[in-house]
C-alpha cells in the first residue's frame, strides 16, 4: 500500500482549472469586469452597477488578538452595496459552513463603520455569497437565499441590509430558477462539459473571459509560481517539523511511552507545517489544513 502522506503533488494545469479551484475563482473575481458578470448571472433580476472594487483573499482582522477572517472577494459597486462570494470546493458540513458565512458577515460589518461613528443607518447592505458543488440543505435547490425574519410573524422581515446566498451546481428546480443561472453552476463544475450548450449571453461571455485568463501568460507565471511557493513551504515544513517532532516526540516517550511519543511527534509535525505554510503564503490556519489534507476530525487540536 503506498504512503499517501510522501506523495509528491500533482499540480493540476490551469488550462483544467474550474471556478472551484480557488486560484482561478480568485483571479476571476479579482477582475471588475469578470466580477459584475458573474454576480450580475448570480442576482438574475438585479442590475448589477459597475465594481468599484474587487479584492481577491483579503484578511479582515477587526481587533489585533481576534481571529483573521479570509475572504476570496469583496467588491463594491457604485451603489456602495457589498458582496463577499466564494467557491467552496470541499463539504466539510453544514454546521462549519454556515458558522463560517457567520463570521464572514460579522468580520465584513465591523469595518463598515469609521471609529467614532454612530450612525449605523450607513452601513452598507452586504451579500455574502458561497458557491458549492453540493446541497448543504437537502431541498434541490440551485439557490437558497437567506434574510431574517419574525418567528411569531414570519411576514415581517428584519430587513438590516444583510443576505447569506449558499449556491448549489447540484440543484433541481430548474423551473424556479433563471435559466443563465442553471448554466453558470453547470459550467462552474463541468466547464469543458457545458461550454458548447450555453445558450445565456452572460455565461457565453464568461466562459470567454475564462479561456482568455488560461491563456494568459501572465496569470500562467503566477499560477506557477504560486505552485512552487506552496510545494516549497510543504517541502520545509515537512523537513523541519519532522526533526523537530522527532526529537519531541523522542522526548515524551521516554515519560510517556514510545507510541505516545511518536503520536506527540506527529503532531508537533503536523503543527510546525501549518505554521510554515500560514508563514509563507499568508494562509489561514484552516486553509493550511487544506494544503496539507488533514483529516476535519483532526482539526481542532491544530486551530491557533
Amino acid at each position: 500500500m503506498k504512503n499517501r502522506k510522501n506523495e509528491k503533488p500533482v499540480r493540476k494545469p490551469l488550462k483544467k482549472l474550474t471556478l472551484l479551484d480557488r486560484f482561478l475563482f480568485d483571479t476571476a473575481m479579482s477582475d471588475p469586469e469578470i466580477c459584475r458578470n458573474i454576480l450580475s448571472i448570480i442576482f438574475g433580476e438585479k442590475e448589477i452597477p459597475p465594481i468599484r472594487i474587487g479584492i481577491a483573499e483579503k484578511t479582515e482582522e477587526p481587533y489585533y488578538d481576534s481571529r483573521a477572517v479570509r475572504m476570496d472577494l469583496l467588491a463594491v459597486d457604485e451603489n456602495e452595496v457589498i458582496y463577499d462570494a466564494e467557491a467552496q470546493k470541499e463539504n466539510k458540513g453544514k454546521r462549519f459552513l454556515l458558522r463560517r458565512s457567520r463570521l464572514y458577515q460579522s468580520a465584513i460589518d465591523v469595518n463598515l463603520m469609521e471609529p467614532g461613528e454612530f450612525d449605523f443607518g450607513n452601513m452598507n447592505d452586504v451579500y455574502v455569497i458561497f458557491i458549492a458543488p453540493f446541497d448543504l440543505f437537502g431541498k434541490d435547490k440551485y439557490r437558497y437565499t437567506f434574510r431574517m425574519t419574525c418567528d411569531e410573524a414570519p411576514e415581517v422581515a428584519l430587513d438590516d441590509g444583510a443576505v447569506r446566498i449558499f449556491l448549489n451546481t447540484h440543484g433541481k428546480n430548474d423551473d424556479e430558477v433563471p435559466p443563465g443561472l442553471v448554466e453558470f453552476l453547470h459550467y462552474v463544475e463541468n466547464p469543458e462539459q457545458q461550454e458548447k450548450e450555453i445558450q445565456d449571453e452572460r455565461v457565453r461571455k464568461l466562459a470567454g473571459q475564462i479561456e482568455m485568463l488560461k491563456d494568459s501568460q501572465e496569470v500562467g507565471v503566477k499560477y506557477m509560481r504560486l505552485w512552487e511557493e506552496l510545494e516549497e513551504a510543504r517541502q520545509e515544513g515537512h523537513h523541519d517539523g519532522f526533526s523537530e517532532g522527532r526529537e519531541s516526540g523522542l522526548e515524551e516517550g521516554h515519560a510517556l511511552g514510545l507510541t505516545e511519543g511518536q503520536k506527540v511527534g506527529r503532531e508537533a509535525e503536523r503543527l510546525e507545517s501549518i505554521q510554515k505554510l500560514m508563514k509563507t503564503l499568508n494562509l489561514t490556519a484552516e486553509q493550511a489544513m487544506d494544503a496539507l489534507q488533514i483529516p476535519i476530525d483532526e482539526r481542532e487540536k491544530y486551530r491557533l
